[in-house]
């Protein structure tokens, strides 16, 4: 193939086949009027040199600037925007080609500026929203998580989020734009979500693209804030009522003191009104411990360590509770709500023990993981025998139960930004409870 003469160098022939013939024209013309030789040899010599230098600088100027739009092109292409091409001060053609080149290399860099502003505000958004977003590809391998879908669904680690991936299987049959509600194993703990699936192009293959809701932190907010407005309700009503019945019945239980009856009939008074007070008395505590789900406040944070708040457990359940970690790691926590979670878990397993006439003893472990601080709570008790009903105000097993001991636990956690989960064991009788807890 026959090898192609660069522009440049064909700018100079051009030049060269225009001035050579000139000049040897201009030469055989002096010769043939028997001009000087000197004066011809000095004409030679000086036509030699300008044809010379005036095709030397027009290869020069032409390569220069083909090379300077080339390397303006070549950093376009490799991403780079910022080098700009010399024009000349006269007008022309070229310094129109540069023109035009120039304002690409603008336009270029505006538009990258705008796309990388874009990326970064996209990116800020999807890391800091409560979503879970995750993006599959069309083999279904996970392509993207969200710190809020590794946080919420535990996709650090490559196995984990292969197990998601084995339980979103049935989004294959998902179309874009739909939604279902399904159930996800989180560690220890299963939740509801409602999963939204769009899909996008990369590269020209489809993929999907999901948007995951936890379902169970709007429907608890819901429900806590009906149960707060209930339990305001019942409270103030009740005791608009509980008020006069105590305050009648003391005035009744003084005045027949002052008048003289029967005995009987004034012992068997005496014993109905005291029974009406102790009652409204029994009444209005049983009214105000459910004040604490609609007063919960919120929590005041600090760092604590995690042993030393056993350790003083361990004090007051002195023989009931075994702590099987050595474990310390500090947490910010509002002590005074978190001691009391912890107080009512280990209560419970004691009583649940006793109940099954078993030695009252609470085993309690912890350990990390990259998103959350787990705590263990086993016991040997009767275990759960309504699982459904945990979490019901005001429904309660025990005989001298106030209902409220697991919702308000659970509030107080979920305050926390943690997860709590309860379970029957399948190794031996009793019940299992799981805390989880973030770092920050």
């Amino acid at each position: 193939m026959q090898k192609k003469t660069p522009f440049e160098t064909q700018l100079t022939r051009i030049s060269l086949s225009a001035s050579i013939p000139t000049l040897l024209l201009l030469l055989w013309v002096m010769i043939y009027a028997e001009i000087s030789v000197y004066l011809i040899v000095l004409s030679a010599f000086i036509g030699t040199i300008l044809v010379a230098f005036c095709s030397v600088k027009l290869h020069q100027k032409s390569s220069y600037q083909f090379r300077s739009l080339s390397n303006l092109l070549d950093a376009m292409i490799q991403g780079d925007y910022s080098l700009r091409v010399r024009r000349s001060d006269s007008p022309g053609a070229l310094n129109e080609l540069v023109d035009s080149i120039n304002g690409l290399a603008q336009r270029l860099a505006t538009q990258r500026r705008e796309s990388i502003e874009s990326q970064l505000l996209l990116r800020t958004v999807i890391d800091h929203i409560d979503v879970a977003v995750i993006a599959l590809s069309s083999e279904y391998k996970l392509v993207f998580a969200n710190p809020a879908a590794e946080k919420l669904l535990r996709l650090d680690k490559k196995e984990e989020g292969d197990s998601l991936i084995t339980q979103l299987a049935e989004i294959r049959q998902l179309k874009s734009g739909h939604n279902q509600v399904i159930t996800l194993a989180m560690g220890q703990l299963k939740g509801r979500f409602n999963v939204h699936v769009e899909e996008f192009r990369q590269q020209g293959v489809q993929q999907k693209l999901l948007f995951i809701t936890d379902v169970r932190t709007l429907l608890r907010r819901e429900e806590r804030k009906a149960w707060q407005g209930l339990v305001r309700v019942i409270s103030h009503e009740i005791n608009n009522s509980l008020a006069p019945i105590a305050s009648i019945s003391q005035t009744l239980s003084k005045m027949t003191g002052n008048v003289e009856l029967e005995n009987e009939l004034s012992e068997n008074l005496q014993d109905g009104l005291k029974i009406i007070e102790q009652r409204a008395a029994s009444l209005n505590d049983f009214i105000n411990s459910y004040r604490q789900l609609a007063r919960l406040p919120e929590p005041d944070f600090s760092r604590i360590s995690i042993r030393p708040l056993f350790d003083k457990l361990a004090l007051l359940f002195e023989g009931q509770i075994q702590i099987e970690s050595k474990q310390d790691i500090e947490l910010m926590l509002d002590p005074v709500q978190m001691e009391q979670v912890f107080i009512n878990i280990i209560k419970n397993g004691v009583e649940a023990c006793e109940a099954a006439r078993h030695q009252p003893l609470v085993t309690i472990r912890w350990f990390s993981d990259s998103t959350f601080f787990n705590i263990v709570f086993e016991d040997r008790g009767i275990g759960i025998g309504n699982p459904d009903n945990l979490f019901v105000p005001f429904y309660t097993t025990k005989k001298q139960g106030s209902g409220i001991g697991l919702v308000l636990c659970r509030q107080i956690i979920e305050s926390h930004k943690g997860l709590i989960s309860l379970e029957n064991r399948a190794d031996t009788s009793g019940c299992r409870v799981y805390v989880e807890l973030p770092y920050t």
